[in-house]
């Protein structure tokens, strides 16, 4: 997970306007939360989602 997370934050930085996400869900199981960042490269958005 940590290289992931490395190679997110070095691709992040030649973003402009990262951003931090987060999608939470509730269930019978408890609280689930999913973490995504993002940012734009040029014209394109470029997002990384963790599994």
């Amino acid at each position: 997970m940590k290289p992931v997370l490395a190679l997110a934050l070095l691709v992040l930085s030649g973003c402009v306007n990262p951003m931090l996400s987060a999608e939470m869900a509730v269930g019978t199981h408890g609280v689930s939360v999913k973490p995504t960042l993002s940012g734009q490269v040029g014209d394109a958005t470029v997002s990384v989602e963790a599994n």
